[in-house]
Protein backbone atom coordinates (compact mmCIF):
# COMPACT_ATOMS: atom_id res chain seq x y z
CA UNK A 1 0.00 0.00 0.00
CA UNK A 2 1.38 3.57 -0.64
CA UNK A 3 0.61 5.90 1.63
CA UNK A 4 1.66 9.99 1.36
CA UNK A 5 4.17 11.40 3.30
CA UNK A 6 2.60 14.62 3.68
CA UNK A 7 -0.86 12.85 5.60
CA UNK A 8 1.39 10.27 7.62
CA UNK A 9 3.17 13.26 9.45
CA UNK A 10 -0.15 14.63 10.40
CA UNK A 11 -1.72 11.06 11.53
CA UNK A 12 1.34 8.80 12.25
CA UNK A 13 -1.46 5.90 13.89
CA UNK A 14 -2.35 5.63 9.76
CA UNK A 15 0.88 2.88 10.14
CA UNK A 16 -0.58 0.96 12.95
CA UNK A 17 -2.53 -1.91 10.21
CA UNK A 18 1.14 -2.47 8.52
CA UNK A 19 3.41 -4.98 9.67
CA UNK A 20 6.15 -3.30 7.60
CA UNK A 21 6.86 -0.21 6.48
CA UNK A 22 9.13 1.21 3.87
CA UNK A 23 10.12 5.11 3.64
CA UNK A 24 12.53 5.55 0.89
CA UNK A 25 13.42 8.65 -1.34
CA UNK A 26 16.02 11.07 -1.53
CA UNK A 27 14.36 13.69 1.23
CA UNK A 28 17.06 12.77 4.35
CA UNK A 29 15.07 15.32 6.54
CA UNK A 30 11.85 14.27 5.87
CA UNK A 31 12.90 10.35 6.74
CA UNK A 32 14.28 11.81 9.76
CA UNK A 33 10.87 13.44 10.81
CA UNK A 34 9.09 10.46 10.01
CA UNK A 35 11.85 8.09 12.24
CA UNK A 36 11.34 10.62 14.90
CA UNK A 37 7.47 10.55 14.63
CA UNK A 38 7.36 6.46 14.39
CA UNK A 39 9.75 6.27 17.51
CA UNK A 40 7.51 9.02 19.88
CA UNK A 41 4.71 7.03 18.50
CA UNK A 42 5.71 3.55 19.37
CA UNK A 43 7.64 4.41 22.52
CA UNK A 44 5.94 2.09 24.89
CA UNK A 45 7.91 -1.00 22.47
CA UNK A 46 11.26 -2.26 22.68
CA UNK A 47 13.18 -0.91 20.38
CA UNK A 48 16.04 -2.44 17.71
CA UNK A 49 17.94 -0.53 15.42
CA UNK A 50 20.07 -2.62 12.99
CA UNK A 51 21.56 -1.90 9.71
CA UNK A 52 21.58 -3.30 6.55
CA UNK A 53 25.27 -4.34 6.41
CA UNK A 54 24.90 -5.86 9.71
CA UNK A 55 22.07 -8.03 8.59
CA UNK A 56 23.87 -9.58 5.70
CA UNK A 57 27.14 -10.04 7.56
CA UNK A 58 25.02 -12.03 9.53
CA UNK A 59 22.18 -13.37 8.81
CA UNK A 60 20.99 -14.83 11.70
CA UNK A 61 20.47 -11.40 13.40
CA UNK A 62 17.10 -10.61 12.06
CA UNK A 63 15.43 -14.03 12.79
CA UNK A 64 16.81 -13.75 16.19
CA UNK A 65 15.80 -10.07 16.99
CA UNK A 66 11.90 -10.73 15.35
CA UNK A 67 11.77 -14.42 17.87
CA UNK A 68 13.30 -13.27 20.93
CA UNK A 69 11.23 -12.56 23.48
CA UNK A 70 11.60 -9.29 25.72
CA UNK A 71 12.12 -9.45 29.35
CA UNK A 72 10.29 -6.07 29.65
CA UNK A 73 8.05 -4.85 26.50
CA UNK A 74 5.59 -6.44 25.29
CA UNK A 75 5.88 -5.41 21.98
CA UNK A 76 8.88 -4.58 19.89
CA UNK A 77 9.83 -2.24 16.61
CA UNK A 78 12.76 -3.54 14.68
CA UNK A 79 14.03 0.05 12.59
CA UNK A 80 16.47 -0.95 9.75
CA UNK A 81 18.89 1.81 8.39
CA UNK A 82 20.09 2.46 4.91
CA UNK A 83 18.18 -1.09 3.48
CA UNK A 84 18.17 -2.08 -0.60
CA UNK A 85 17.49 -4.69 -2.36
CA UNK A 86 20.63 -6.48 -1.37
CA UNK A 87 18.24 -7.43 2.45
CA UNK A 88 15.01 -8.72 0.33
CA UNK A 89 15.60 -12.30 0.44
CA UNK A 90 16.70 -12.58 4.12
CA UNK A 91 13.34 -9.76 4.72
CA UNK A 92 10.73 -11.43 2.90
CA UNK A 93 10.66 -14.53 4.57
CA UNK A 94 10.30 -12.80 7.85
CA UNK A 95 7.04 -10.36 6.54
CA UNK A 96 5.68 -13.89 4.86
CA UNK A 97 4.94 -14.71 8.85
CA UNK A 98 3.88 -11.47 10.73
CA UNK A 99 2.94 -10.99 14.16
CA UNK A 100 0.90 -8.92 16.16
CA UNK A 101 3.20 -7.89 18.96
CA UNK A 102 5.88 -6.72 16.07
CA UNK A 103 6.45 -3.82 13.52
CA UNK A 104 9.28 -3.39 11.33
CA UNK A 105 10.44 0.01 9.64
CA UNK A 106 12.74 -0.01 6.86
CA UNK A 107 14.85 2.99 5.77
CA UNK A 108 16.20 3.03 2.21
CA UNK A 109 17.89 5.58 -0.52
CA UNK A 110 15.66 6.33 -3.55
CA UNK A 111 14.52 3.09 -5.38
CA UNK A 112 13.53 3.28 -8.69
CA UNK A 113 10.23 1.62 -10.27
CA UNK A 114 12.02 -1.64 -10.60
CA UNK A 115 13.12 -2.46 -7.45
CA UNK A 116 11.52 -5.81 -6.22
CA UNK A 117 11.40 -4.59 -2.53
CA UNK A 118 9.26 -1.50 -3.78
CA UNK A 119 7.14 -3.39 -5.57
CA UNK A 120 6.64 -6.25 -2.93
CA UNK A 121 5.93 -3.16 -0.10
CA UNK A 122 3.61 -1.61 -2.67
CA UNK A 123 1.29 -4.60 -3.71
CA UNK A 124 1.37 -6.66 0.02
CA UNK A 125 -2.01 -5.48 1.68
CA UNK A 126 0.14 -5.92 5.08
CA UNK A 127 2.62 -3.62 4.41
CA UNK A 128 2.84 0.09 3.47
CA UNK A 129 5.24 2.21 1.41
CA UNK A 130 5.75 5.97 2.10
CA UNK A 131 7.60 7.56 -0.88
CA UNK A 132 10.30 10.79 0.35
CA UNK A 133 10.22 13.32 -2.64
CA UNK A 134 12.27 16.26 -1.97
CA UNK A 135 10.56 19.19 -0.42
CA UNK A 136 9.14 22.28 -3.00
CA UNK A 137 9.52 26.04 -1.30
CA UNK A 138 5.85 25.61 -0.72
CA UNK A 139 6.05 22.23 1.44
CA UNK A 140 8.80 24.12 3.17
CA UNK A 141 6.73 27.36 4.16
CA UNK A 142 4.06 25.00 5.26
CA UNK A 143 6.41 23.26 7.40
CA UNK A 144 8.15 26.12 8.84
CA UNK A 145 5.08 27.58 9.69
CA UNK A 146 3.87 24.97 11.21
CA UNK A 147 6.54 24.31 13.24
CA UNK A 148 6.85 27.78 14.63
CA UNK A 149 2.82 28.42 14.54
CA UNK A 150 3.02 29.49 18.04
CA UNK A 151 5.95 32.04 17.76
CA UNK A 152 5.28 35.97 17.57
CA UNK A 153 6.83 37.56 14.97
CA UNK A 154 7.29 35.18 12.16
CA UNK A 155 5.98 36.44 8.56
CA UNK A 156 6.28 35.46 5.29
CA UNK A 157 9.80 37.28 4.14
CA UNK A 158 11.66 35.44 6.86
CA UNK A 159 9.75 32.28 5.80
CA UNK A 160 11.00 33.07 2.76
CA UNK A 161 14.77 33.71 3.72
CA UNK A 162 15.14 30.78 5.89
CA UNK A 163 13.75 28.28 3.10
CA UNK A 164 16.23 30.21 0.78
CA UNK A 165 19.21 30.06 2.91
CA UNK A 166 18.51 26.18 3.43
CA UNK A 167 19.28 25.19 -0.33
CA UNK A 168 15.00 24.25 -0.14
CA UNK A 169 16.27 21.32 1.93
CA UNK A 170 14.04 20.01 4.95
CA UNK A 171 17.05 18.76 6.74
CA UNK A 172 18.81 22.30 7.01
CA UNK A 173 15.48 23.60 7.11
CA UNK A 174 14.72 21.87 10.25
CA UNK A 175 18.50 22.64 11.85
CA UNK A 176 17.51 26.16 11.29
CA UNK A 177 14.09 26.14 13.18
CA UNK A 178 16.02 24.15 16.29
CA UNK A 179 18.47 27.16 16.73
CA UNK A 180 15.89 29.72 16.57
CA UNK A 181 13.51 27.46 19.24
CA UNK A 182 17.00 27.79 21.07
CA UNK A 183 17.32 31.89 20.29
CA UNK A 184 13.84 32.84 20.97
CA UNK A 185 12.50 30.80 24.20
CA UNK A 186 10.39 33.32 24.55
CA UNK A 187 8.34 32.38 21.76
CA UNK A 188 9.10 36.08 20.21
CA UNK A 189 11.04 36.11 16.91
CA UNK A 190 13.23 39.31 16.67
CA UNK A 191 13.88 40.18 13.09
CA UNK A 192 17.35 41.66 13.37
CA UNK A 193 18.67 38.85 15.50
CA UNK A 194 16.85 35.95 13.32
CA UNK A 195 18.66 37.61 9.98
CA UNK A 196 21.77 37.45 11.58
CA UNK A 197 21.46 33.73 12.71
CA UNK A 198 20.29 33.11 9.56
CA UNK A 199 23.19 34.82 7.54
CA UNK A 200 26.06 33.55 9.43
CA UNK A 201 29.23 33.42 7.96
CA UNK A 202 29.61 29.88 7.85
CA UNK A 203 26.55 29.78 5.39
CA UNK A 204 28.23 32.32 3.14
CA UNK A 205 31.33 31.17 3.10
CA UNK A 206 29.99 27.48 2.15
CA UNK A 207 27.76 28.65 -0.98
CA UNK A 208 31.12 29.89 -2.27
CA UNK A 209 33.14 26.71 -1.92
CA UNK A 210 30.49 24.71 -2.58
CA UNK A 211 30.10 26.89 -6.14
CA UNK A 212 33.90 26.32 -6.87
CA UNK A 213 33.91 22.58 -6.40
CA UNK A 214 30.98 22.21 -9.46
CA UNK A 215 31.86 24.82 -11.35
CA UNK A 216 35.65 22.75 -11.38
CA UNK A 217 37.71 25.77 -10.54
CA UNK A 218 40.80 24.44 -8.88
CA UNK A 219 42.43 27.64 -7.86
CA UNK A 220 39.05 29.40 -6.05
CA UNK A 221 38.47 25.66 -4.09
CA UNK A 222 41.93 25.34 -2.87
CA UNK A 223 42.26 29.20 -1.64
CA UNK A 224 38.29 28.56 -0.11
CA UNK A 225 39.90 24.98 1.19
CA UNK A 226 42.66 26.91 2.98
CA UNK A 227 40.39 29.61 4.62
CA UNK A 228 37.14 28.16 5.68
CA UNK A 229 36.46 26.12 9.24
CA UNK A 230 33.97 23.52 8.93
CA UNK A 231 31.78 23.45 12.46
CA UNK A 232 31.03 19.75 13.32
CA UNK A 233 27.41 21.10 14.49
CA UNK A 234 26.57 22.06 10.56
CA UNK A 235 28.14 18.90 9.11
CA UNK A 236 24.43 17.82 8.28
CA UNK A 237 23.99 21.33 6.51
CA UNK A 238 27.26 20.87 4.28
CA UNK A 239 25.42 17.81 3.17
CA UNK A 240 22.44 18.61 2.62
CA UNK A 241 23.92 22.06 0.95
CA UNK A 242 25.53 19.78 -1.56
CA UNK A 243 22.65 17.34 -2.38
CA UNK A 244 20.15 19.82 -3.00
CA UNK A 245 22.77 21.67 -5.30
CA UNK A 246 22.85 18.30 -7.26
CA UNK A 247 19.24 17.82 -6.88
CA UNK A 248 18.64 21.36 -9.14
CA UNK A 249 21.53 20.37 -11.36
CA UNK A 250 20.16 16.80 -12.10
CA UNK A 251 16.03 19.05 -12.76
CA UNK A 252 18.59 21.56 -14.66
CA UNK A 253 19.87 19.18 -16.69
CA UNK A 254 16.98 16.81 -17.34
CA UNK A 255 14.98 20.42 -18.87
CA UNK A 256 18.45 21.43 -20.84
CA UNK A 257 18.65 17.81 -22.41
CA UNK A 258 14.35 18.18 -23.56
CA UNK A 259 15.06 21.74 -25.16
CA UNK A 260 19.06 22.53 -25.75
CA UNK A 261 18.75 25.44 -24.65
CA UNK A 262 20.11 26.43 -20.63
CA UNK A 263 17.72 29.66 -20.88
CA UNK A 264 14.23 27.74 -21.21
CA UNK A 265 15.73 25.30 -18.66
CA UNK A 266 16.11 28.24 -16.17
CA UNK A 267 12.68 28.89 -17.01
CA UNK A 268 10.86 25.52 -16.49
CA UNK A 269 12.59 24.04 -13.20
CA UNK A 270 10.43 25.00 -10.33
CA UNK A 271 11.60 26.37 -7.43
CA UNK A 272 12.84 29.63 -9.57
CA UNK A 273 16.48 30.22 -9.85
CA UNK A 274 16.85 33.72 -8.51
CA UNK A 275 18.51 36.00 -11.37
CA UNK A 276 21.98 36.39 -9.38
CA UNK A 277 22.65 32.85 -9.50
CA UNK A 278 22.07 32.00 -13.02
CA UNK A 279 25.70 32.70 -14.04
CA UNK A 280 26.63 30.40 -11.68
CA UNK A 281 24.71 27.50 -12.53
CA UNK A 282 24.83 28.17 -16.53
CA UNK A 283 28.58 27.46 -15.69
CA UNK A 284 27.82 24.15 -13.66
CA UNK A 285 25.27 22.54 -15.71
CA UNK A 286 28.14 22.55 -18.67
CA UNK A 287 29.77 20.46 -16.45
CA UNK A 288 27.44 18.26 -14.90
CA UNK A 289 25.62 15.48 -17.07
CA UNK A 290 23.79 12.85 -15.92
CA UNK A 291 25.95 10.04 -15.63
CA UNK A 292 28.05 12.77 -13.40
CA UNK A 293 25.54 13.22 -11.43
CA UNK A 294 24.29 9.68 -10.60
CA UNK A 295 28.33 9.54 -9.43
CA UNK A 296 28.32 12.25 -7.60
CA UNK A 297 24.98 11.00 -5.77
CA UNK A 298 27.01 8.07 -4.96
CA UNK A 299 29.74 9.89 -3.15
CA UNK A 300 27.60 11.98 -1.48
CA UNK A 301 25.85 8.91 0.32
CA UNK A 302 29.05 7.38 1.06
CA UNK A 303 30.24 10.06 3.12
CA UNK A 304 27.09 10.57 4.59
CA UNK A 305 27.37 6.71 5.91
CA UNK A 306 31.29 7.13 6.54
CA UNK A 307 29.79 10.39 8.99
CA UNK A 308 27.42 8.25 10.96
CA UNK A 309 30.18 5.35 11.24
CA UNK A 310 33.08 7.51 11.96
CA UNK A 311 33.79 9.15 15.30
CA UNK A 312 32.86 13.47 15.02
CA UNK A 313 36.32 14.25 14.87
CA UNK A 314 36.88 12.92 10.87
CA UNK A 315 34.12 15.17 9.83
CA UNK A 316 35.86 17.80 8.45
CA UNK A 317 38.18 15.75 6.88
CA UNK A 318 35.38 13.43 5.06
CA UNK A 319 33.46 16.71 3.66
CA UNK A 320 37.00 18.37 2.38
CA UNK A 321 37.36 14.92 0.53
CA UNK A 322 34.13 14.74 -0.57
CA UNK A 323 34.62 18.26 -1.98
CA UNK A 324 37.41 17.55 -3.46
CA UNK A 325 35.89 14.26 -5.52
CA UNK A 326 33.07 16.74 -6.93
CA UNK A 327 35.81 18.82 -7.76
CA UNK A 328 37.56 15.92 -9.76
CA UNK A 329 34.30 14.76 -10.66
CA UNK A 330 32.98 18.91 -12.04
CA UNK A 331 36.49 18.49 -14.09
CA UNK A 332 36.74 14.95 -15.52
CA UNK A 333 35.83 14.71 -19.29
CA UNK A 334 33.32 11.45 -18.44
Amino acid sequence: MILKSFIVEKNIKLLDPYFATLIYGENIGLKDDLKKLIKEKYNAFEKIILNQDEIIKDDKILNEQVNNTSLFEEKKIIIINEASEKIKNILIPVLENHKEDLKIFLFCQNLDKKSSLRSYFEKNKMTGTIPCYQDTDRTLSDYVRFKLRDYDGLNQDLINLLVGNSGFDRKTVSQEVDKIKNLFLNQKIDNKKLIALLNNKYNIDFNSLRDSCFSGEKEILNRNLGNITLQNEDIYFYLNNLHSRLKKLLDLRIEYEKYKDINVAMENIKPKIFWKDKPIFYKQVKKWNLRKIEDGKKMLSDAEILIKTRLNSYNEIIIKDLLIKLYLKASSTS
